[in-house]
């Protein structure tokens, strides 16, 4: 069912054989192994990752990693999220994530309304909660959803189907497959932009999650896209 997919997003990295998550000098670094005979899955259990929905279910989804780092595959219509909440990142600034698509799902498009991507990065901002706008899915604190599109317009700010006051989605590039691109997104004005004065900016990051999301499209749409590094500096 879409509503207990999508919206499982928002029900919401450590040291690790020389990969980390490092906390210094201003700086959050969750950064993935480029080593292809690492074990994904062990690996992420043990620096604290939880996979939900389809992201645990090998039928679905293939995690692996490569010289491009983690890797998302979709192997057929299905919503994966790899999650890492219990943050608490203040005075956060900039975000940078090194990452790209290896292929894209063919029909998705926020633009046009068909909200599924290849990849998304969700940042949570704060602990207040704020309306799910549905009595069966938990409110959640608020949370930007950044994305990779094939030909999204990027800079383009959507909202969703539920969380219309807490939740925005923004696509940040249109990278070529196989190209590694690097996205610098500054988080405190993508708030304001996202949320304007309906809501406090909040003074810290709660959680982050990975997000595949080929769900609403065919069952040949598949994708794959891949993460190397996600850094928050404050």
């Amino acid at each position: 069912m879409k509503i207990s997919i999508k919206i499982a997003a928002v029900a919401f990295l450590m040291c690790f054989a020389g990969i980390v998550s490092l906390y210094a000098q201003g700086t959050t670094s969750f950064v993935f192994p480029q080593n292809p005979h690492a074990n994904s899955y062990s690996w992420l259990q043990q620096n604290g990752f939880v996979l939900k929905n389809g992201a645990n279910d090998s039928s679905q989804f293939k995690l692996f990693f490569s010289q491009y780092g983690l890797v998302v595959q979709a192997v057929k219509p299905a919503l994966g999220l790899i999650v890492k909440d219990g943050l608490k990142i203040n005075n956060f600034k900039k975000m940078t994530v090194k990452w790209g698509v290896g292929s894209y799902p063919g029909g998705a498009n926020w633009d046009e309304g068909i909200h599924n991507e290849p990849i998304m990065i969700y940042v949570f901002f704060g602990d207040q909660r704020y309306s799910s706008d549905s009595v069966f899915i938990p409110n959640s604190p608020p949370f930007i959803g950044f994305y990779l599109g094939r030909r999204d317009k990027v800079g383009g700010c959507h909202t969703g189907r539920h969380f219309t006051k807490g939740g925005r989605y923004i696509c940040v590039g249109n990278p070529m497959t196989e190209q590694t691109i690097t996205s610098e997104i500054d988080l405190a004005a993508e708030f304001k932009k996202a949320f304007g004065d309906t809501i406090p900016m909040p003074s810290f990051i709660s959680g982050i999650s990975i997000e595949s999301d080929t769900s609403d499209l065919a069952d040949t749409s598949l994708s794959s896209a891949f993460v190397k590094s996600i850094e928050i500096t404050n």
